[in-house]
């Protein structure tokens, strides 16, 4: 009876461990757009992500809650220096090899394709063999981001404010304003997106779009 009673706690207990390396989140909302000069809409949405880990070895999948489809289903786990990635739903993998010489790391995918990082003098470089190089940065309290591809772009916070433009000519500015955040997008069109929290655990969203003068409110919810 009492290797009975011990091998019965040693089970729940191994059922416990496993259990809690398991995580449920998710998220649903609810979208009324007054459609500008078109016709009105309500749209709903809800996903719930699995995620799990053993040891080194991690996975996840996102579940649409109304049409059942599985979505960024994932696998990532390390064999010593190096690092696998695989995206089950698009069936590719990535292999990260770490190079403790120079601080320099390698990450190789499937298709061949190789890219270097570094970083150097709080500069962040990263070059795609045979493609682009891109460095990101931090400059007299602006963070900077360029890359032979000929984009750019630069951001900064001043007094609150958060300021980005990019080598299009976006400009976007962001701030909290009496317990709401306001984004305000100038690019072909201009958005203003003012988002609440509520008490209830839910967040309102609210965005106005000059392109067809049109007003939509989201109430959504994450778990």
């Amino acid at each position: 009876m009492k290797k009975l009673i011990a091998l019965t706690a040693a089970s729940v207990m191994a059922s416990s461990a496993a259990v809690a390396a398991v995580s449920l989140s998710g998220e649903a909302s609810v979208t009324y757009d007054d459609g500008g000069a078109g016709a009105s809409a309500t749209t709903t949405a809800a996903s719930l992500t699995i995620a799990g880990s053993n040891g080194g070895t991690s996975a996840s999948a996102t579940m649409d809650l109304k049409d059942g489809s599985m979505s960024d289903v994932s696998m990532s786990t390390t064999l010593g220096p190096v690092s696998v990635d695989v995206d089950i739903s698009n069936a590719s993998v990535t292999l990260g090899l770490d190079v403790l010489a120079g601080d320099i790391s390698i990450a190789l995918d499937d298709s061949g394709n190789a890219t270097v990082s570094t970083t150097v003098a709080g500069v962040a470089i990263e070059h795609t063999i045979g493609g682009d190089t891109s460095a990101t940065a931090s400059l007299a309290g602006m963070d900077v981001e360029v890359s032979t591809a000929g984009t750019w772009d630069v951001s900064t916070t001043l007094n609150g404010v958060t300021l980005a433009i990019d080598e299009s000519g976006n400009v976007t500015a962001s701030m909290g304003l009496a317990g709401n955040t306001v984004e305000i997008a100038n690019g072909s069109d201009t958005t203003v997106t003012v988002t609440r929290d509520l008490t209830s655990g839910a967040s309102l969203t609210a965005v106005y779009d000059t392109s067809d003068d049109s007003l939509s409110l989201t109430a959504s919810v994450s778990f």
